[in-house]
């Protein structure tokens, strides 16, 4: 009894304005519930990432085993696959392995291609794998090891697609060297200038381009040749670019004819071709503006405002427009 009646007691003595019991709130729920999952998918994510990282790690190491492999499958493999790590490698930037720089895999990679280019059989397959490394080599940024094997494809014993392989990765190889101050030299600019005498219309440009990014005297000199091609308008205009390159504006003539001969193209392939030429001759013409003589500017400034006002692809006008003010800003 006494015990009920303590309980009667404490019942009414309780206030009548407690605060309702109240369900969990949604946000208390993910608070106690999908917050904690969240981290717990966090640090699985990072040691995937690490895993990944891992696995990258061994995989250069065994593709550069496998590439010495006498199984042709399994070089052929390998080759792919690291190409395709060192592209994917490359996309990462500063987050990735710098697989570019690894002497490692420029060694392997030079001496596949090396022994490549040696076999005596000129069958389909061989072939593919000689023009699938002079493009992967490109992705190399050891110019000391690469540099020499490719200039050594360039030789016109070789398919045309091999030598096109080879001389576009020179170019991106030397390329990234001028970017970072130290600039290619050496034999392969007499490679090059063999190249640039070529039948072939496409080594020519090629040559020109790449001639533009080698420290060699001799290459401006073949270079000032180039700029005379009056038979092909692209060679000329690649020659003038690569001089540009330098400094020089010795391709004013080059790059006057370029602009005023150009007018939209019937087929989609000689329209890009001039929309290329016009690309690269606005920004030679506004990189070489403060070095041009006041007459020569006034010649390009007008032709430059006539596209700028004038052509009907939109990206000609901006670039024009960007030429126009580079010209108009020199005093």
């Amino acid at each position: 009894m006494t015990d009920h009646s303590h309980s009667a007691h404490d019942s009414a003595s309780l206030p009548d304005d407690l605060p309702p019991v109240q369900p969990p709130s949604a946000g208390f729920i993910v608070q106690l519930f999908v917050v904690p999952a969240l981290i717990v998918l966090a640090v699985v994510a990072v040691w995937a990432m690490f895993g990944r990282i891992a696995a990258g790690e061994q995989d250069w190491h065994l593709l550069v085993q496998e590439l010495e492999s006498p199984n042709p499958h399994v070089h052929r493999r390998a080759m792919f696959g690291l190409a395709q790590l060192l592209d994917t490698d490359r996309r990462l930037e500063q987050d990735g392995q710098h697989l570019a720089s690894n002497p490692e895999i420029a060694t392997a990679l030079t001496k596949l291609l090396e022994k490549q280019l040696q076999s005596p059989n000129a069958d389909e397959e061989t072939l593919s794998s000689q023009v699938y490394l002079t493009r992967a080599m490109g992705l190399i940024d050891l110019p000391e090891a690469a540099i020499p094997v490719l200039s050594k494809a360039l030789d016109d014993q070789y398919d045309i697609e091999v030598r096109k392989g080879a001389v576009t990765s020179i170019a991106l190889i030397a390329g990234r060297a001028m970017e970072r101050g130290t600039p290619v030299s050496g034999p392969v600019a007499d490679a090059l200038i063999d190249l640039s005498q070529d039948s072939d219309p496409t080594l020519k440009r090629a040559a020109a381009f790449a001639l533009g990014l080698v420290d060699s005297p001799e290459a401006k000199d073949r270079l000032q040749v180039l700029l005379q091609d009056t038979g092909d308008p692209m060679t000329a205009i690649n020659a003038a670019i690569a001089l540009s390159r330098s400094d020089s504006t010795a391709g004013y003539h080059v790059f006057v004819s370029a602009l005023t001969a150009s007018k939209p193209q019937k087929s989609a392939e000689a329209e890009q071709d001039r929309l290329l030429i016009l690309k690269n001759t606005l920004k030679a013409v506004g990189d070489l503006a403060a070095k041009f003589t006041p007459e020569q500017r006034a010649e390009l400034l007008k032709l430059v405002i006539q596209l700028a006002e004038e052509d009907a692809e939109t990206r000609v006008r901006v670039d024009a427009r960007a030429a126009e003010a580079a010209l108009s800003a020199v005093n």
